[in-house]
């Protein structure tokens, strides 16, 4: 599941794994947009008119190791629910 969050309030959720077509949308701020797309599995924000676009360089998430973020709008994704018992694969040097 995805869960698209704009200034700390659920704007919505999304069942990647039920995405049968990719898609995209728009999350509008009070300063700003981003544009979201959705694909099954995956989903990223491909457009935004902040200034850094550090949401876009982000790229697709699939899993919740990390959250996409844009501080200027205040829009956080993640996505959680997946079924490995591990959130996170730590290696050896």
């Amino acid at each position: 599941m995805a869960r698209i969050e704009l200034s700390g309030k659920v704007i919505r959720e999304i069942d990647l794994s039920a995405v049968a077509e990719p898609f995209e949308f728009t999350v509008e701020a009070e300063n700003g947009s981003n544009t979201v797309r959705v694909e099954k599995g995956r989903i990223a924000v491909t457009e935004a008119d902040c200034p850094d676009k550090v949401c876009v360089k982000t790229g697709y998430i699939e899993n919740c190791a990390m959250p996409i973020v844009c501080l200027p709008h205040r829009l956080v994704i993640t996505v959680n629910g997946n079924d490995s018992e591990y959130d996170a694969v730590a290696g050896d040097k």
